[in-house]
């Protein structure tokens, strides 16, 4: 049977949060640079008279928004997470910490 108890977590680090943000902004990130490469390549490709020559326009915004977007959107979401955690750091020393119920499987 397994053995259930409660323990107080009274502190986080920071940069645990900081790092589960940037990932969710990285990830959401990357999918407006594939809608913005989508939309570029369709629109380079209309506007010019050479078709080869908008598709390789189109491409290289394309490929250069889906490899720049994502770190940027990481870089900003790691950043709010960091100041997130600071935060939630600062309300768990002030309410005295939260309580969670672990269950040992031995």
């Amino acid at each position: 049977m397994a053995n259930q108890y409660n323990k107080r977590v009274v502190n986080v680090k920071p940069t645990s949060i900081a790092m589960l943000q940037g990932v969710f902004g990285a990830i959401a990130g990357f999918a407006v640079a594939v809608i913005f490469s989508l939309n570029a390549f369709i629109d380079i490709a209309d506007s010019t008279v050479s078709v080869l020559g908008g598709l390789a326009l189109g491409l290289t915004a394309g490929a250069l928004a889906i490899l720049v977007v994502p770190l940027v959107y990481f870089g900003i979401g790691w950043v709010i997470g960091l100041i997130q955690g600071f935060v939630l750091n600062v309300l768990i020393e002030t309410s005295g910490g939260i309580e969670v119920n672990l269950k040992d499987n031995k």
